[in-house]
């Protein structure tokens, strides 16, 4: 039955997504400079491809402020795959400076700032294994995932995916992004702002809209506490595009925790991961080395509902060559379990 107000057999109209203004909603970013940091690579692997460019822009108060665009010579072939995808020539970077030139430039740019990228763990996870081996120190930023965020203040259903490409076609970003560095980074930068313009408005950050007596002054959470998703450890090369953030929304006391452990195709851990995070019940999905590709977290409310989720769902997703579950008793984390699961903290558990 239509709901009053609407003509039996059409949909109501969905509001039509902020665009973002040129300034972040004040009170979000507390005045602190913006790093929006994009890379291309010639590969998926942090330990096993290198960085072919980089591209950033600085905001401050949401204002473009300057920009940072560098070729890399990853001193190794850009497989052919890789070029088609991103449109860098082993000819464009071989006369480019190598990493150890860049990463210094880089750092002094983004010196100060809140870093933000999409799928942050991927970007930052090759910037910090080339300090790494460049012996070059990488200094702490705390970091803000679009992509996370992205699944913390859009409704489901509201995009088909949070891949950039989605999400910038949806806000209608005034950059599209493009698998060049500077535009992929110019196009986060222009979804970091509508995410941030529609928990402004809305006060959404946990998928539903706040209301009076959670929301605080300001529209941000309790107390007046910012929803924006910031990490402030260091990340891994991808933690499943940050899928954690489903964790939140899980709020019953008593849950069956699995742990699955998944073989993938190599060549598909990005989009894998991704498309695992999607799964409702999956609450985190990390990156490993070792015998597995990927650990995802499942959590239900009993055993008999984890045969639909791992062999009905998980095990269908494309590039899931083999998985083993284990059941989690107890946890030694030092957090609570409905913000975030962790495995190997030392100490006396709960």
């Amino acid at each position: 039955m239509a709901g009053l107000g609407e003509r039996p057999g059409r949909r109501p109209s969905r509001p039509a997504a902020p665009r973002f203004t040129g300034r972040f909603p004040a009170g979000l970013l507390n005045g602190a400079d913006v790093v929006v940091v994009d890379v291309e690579t010639t590969g998926w692997l942090a330990d096993a491809a290198g960085i072919t460019e980089i591209g950033a822009v600085r905001l401050a108060d949401g204002q473009l402020v300057a920009e940072f665009s560098a070729l890399v010579n990853p001193l190794m072939p850009i497989p052919p795959n890789i070029t088609t995808l991103t449109g860098i020539t082993d000819e464009m970077v071989s006369d480019a400076p190598t990493i150890d030139q860049v990463l210094p430039r880089f750092i002094e740019f983004a010196a100060g700032a809140v870093i933000v990228a999409h799928n942050a763990p991927f970007d930052l996870g090759f910037l910090t294994a080339a300090c790494a081996s460049c012996g070059i120190p990488w200094p702490p930023h705390a970091v803000i995932d679009t992509a996370l965020l992205a699944r913390l203040v859009l409704r489901p259903g509201e995009v088909t995916d949070h891949k950039l490409t989605t999400l910038a076609e949806h806000f209608g970003t005034a950059t599209g992004p493009c698998h060049r560095a500077l535009a992929d980074a110019k196009a986060t930068a222009g979804v970091l702002g509508c995410l941030l313009a529609l928990v402004a408005q809305t006060g959404r950050g946990d998928g539903k809209k706040t209301g009076p007596d959670d929301a605080g002054q300001d529209g941000t959470g309790p107390a007046g506490a910012s929803r924006v998703a910031v990490i402030e450890r260091p990340p891994s090369r991808y933690d499943g595009a940050a899928a954690g953030a489903r964790a939140q929304r899980l709020q019953e006391a008593v849950m069956v925790t699995a742990i699955v452990l998944i073989k993938c195709d190599v060549a598909r851990i990005p989009e894998t991961a991704e498309a695992i995070a999607q799964i409702t019940e999956v609450s985190e999905v990390y990156s490993v080395t070792g015998e597995f590709d990927l650990v995802a977290m499942v959590r239900v409310r009993g055993h008999d509902q984890l045969g639909d989720v791992i062999p009905g769902l998980l095990n269908r997703v494309p590039g899931v060559t083999h998985t083993e579950t284990h059941i989690a008793f107890r946890t030694y984390s030092r957090h609570d379990l409905d913000a975030a699961f962790s495995i190997g903290y030392p100490g006396a558990g709960s």
